[in-house]
């Protein structure tokens, strides 16, 4: 059987987009699927046309205790508090790029400038893409996300990862996750080959999605003019400049899950020699093994000691960790993100119900078990990830790895209760406010209920 376009879902609007170059496209990370589905690559770039097994919730708890500060932006901080306005939006990002304490990127640049290029970010992850939005209701890939990663790199950063890197490189990470899922289309790669659509044309089959996030985000730096090398600067500056547009250029790229296994290969590879540097140059006698907050509060920092390839391999690896997080973070956001998450893989399995497709794994509503979802990504991606993060972040690993296998037991024991009960786990909708990127309308259905701990 041929396989149908998206036109064939709505022939008139979507002929009159099919060619239009604004058409969002960008990377996405996986969260459930890759373990079962490498010929999706283990995106969950999906659809979202229905939640009907779904209801949504209202969040009570957006509020901050305190104002954000560089130093209480932390690996538990809450996303939907942080992202829940525009305004705490850029409270964070100002407080993560504070001249006096927070990050710097090499070259010359003011407030005003930085706050335009985020801004011009910000709006990417809020594009509507005709012929597409009606079909979509994106609850995950959204600028609550975007900015969750930032502050998951920021925590694992301060807890470790900052020792391998030098002042422009963590910088640039920050930025990279920022930016790493803007103008996202809302369907997988696969998806966009599978129905000819002309970006898998312009993009080709490797990381289309990845690579086109990667260069609107160098573009919006040249508008911006913001790590743009002028005339009369310093080499030095120069190939300051370019070093940190490659981090965040690869670092965007390395989020596509098709090359997971590479990427922990590679870094399995570098760990030994990445290690035995920073046991040589810590201060004092400070432990052995991986890079712990002691390291990053005393001064250690081996950057200068490892080669470029190497810091930008760790630092793309860092990427990936913040961007598969959710399963490590406290229970009350794994569940709810994982829910989320979900909702968006049923939502692409309901699209391709309809254009006759088969359904990509882990996308079927009517038989997927949300529970042996969670527990097979745990098993087969998270648990080995998060190991090789301990290794290499000590600090931030042992903690991500400890909240990942209290969740895991979670999900048994959710799993276990479907087995008995024969009634399926039932998914409360949460999804991020409206200004932090979630776009869609309650449907004829879904009503607003209290949430559930399990």
């Amino acid at each position: 059987m041929p396989r149908k376009k998206l036109s064939s879902l709505n022939q008139k609007k979507v002929r009159r987009a099919w060619f239009n170059p604004d058409w969002m496209v960008v990377s996405s990370p996986c969260r459930s699927s890759f373990w079962m589905i490498p010929a999706i690559h283990g995106l969950l770039i999906v659809l979202t046309p229905a939640c009907t097994e779904s209801d949504l919730i209202k969040d009570d708890n957006s509020t901050w205790s305190s104002p954000p500060t560089f130093e209480n932006l932390a690996l538990d901080s809450d996303p939907f508090v942080n992202a829940e306005t525009k305004d705490s939006q850029l409270a964070v990002l100002h407080a993560l790029f504070d001249p006096k304490t927070g990050y710097r990127l090499p070259g010359t640049y003011d407030k005003a400038k930085l706050e335009a290029l985020f801004l011009d970010i910000r709006a990417g992850y809020f594009v509507k893409t005709e012929g597409i939005d009606e079909h979509i209701r994106r609850e995950y890939h959204t600028f609550t996300h975007a900015l969750d990663i930032v502050v998951t790199i920021h925590g694992l950063l301060r807890e470790g990862g900052a020792v391998f890197l030098n002042e422009h490189e963590q910088s640039a990470l920050v930025l990279a996750a920022l930016a790493h899922d803007v103008l996202h289309c809302g369907v997988s790669n696969a998806f966009l080959i599978n129905v000819n659509h002309p970006l898998a044309t312009k993009w080709g089959a490797k990381s289309l999605q990845e690579r086109r996030s990667a260069d609107h985000t160098l573009m919006l730096l040249d508008k911006h003019k913001v790590l743009v090398a002028k005339d009369g600067m310093e080499d030095s500056l120069k190939n300051s400049i370019a070093d940190t547009r490659t981090i965040i250029e690869e670092a965007i790229l390395w989020t596509d899950m098709a090359r997971h296994k590479e990427q922990m290969e590679k870094v399995a590879a570098a760990l030994g020699k990445v290690i035995a540097v920073l046991e040589q140059v810590r201060k004092g006698g400070i432990g052995k093994g991986g890079a712990t907050v002691e390291d990053v509060r005393t001064g250690v920092n081996v950057a200068s000691l490892l080669d470029k390839e190497t810091r930008i391999l760790l630092a793309a690896f860092f990427l990936h960790c913040a961007d598969i997080s959710n399963p490590s973070k406290d229970w009350v956001l794994c569940e709810r993100w994982a829910v989320i998450v979900m909702n968006e893989f049923f939502s692409q399995g309901d699209v391709e119900r309809k254009l006759g497709h088969k359904l990509s794994m882990n996308c079927d509503r009517e038989s997927v078990s949300v529970s042996k979802c969670q527990l097979g990504f745990g098993t087969y991606v998270i648990r080995s990830l998060l190991q090789l993060l301990e290794k290499l972040v000590y600090t931030a690993g042992s903690k991500s790895l400890e909240n990942f296998e209290a969740n895991h037991k979670h999900w048994e024991k959710i799993a276990k209760k479907e087995a008995e009960s024969g009634k399926p786990y039932l998914m409360k909708l949460n999804p991020p406010s409206k200004e932090g990127g979630w776009l869609g309308e309650l449907r004829e259905g879904e009503d607003r209920v209290p949430n559930s701990r399990h």
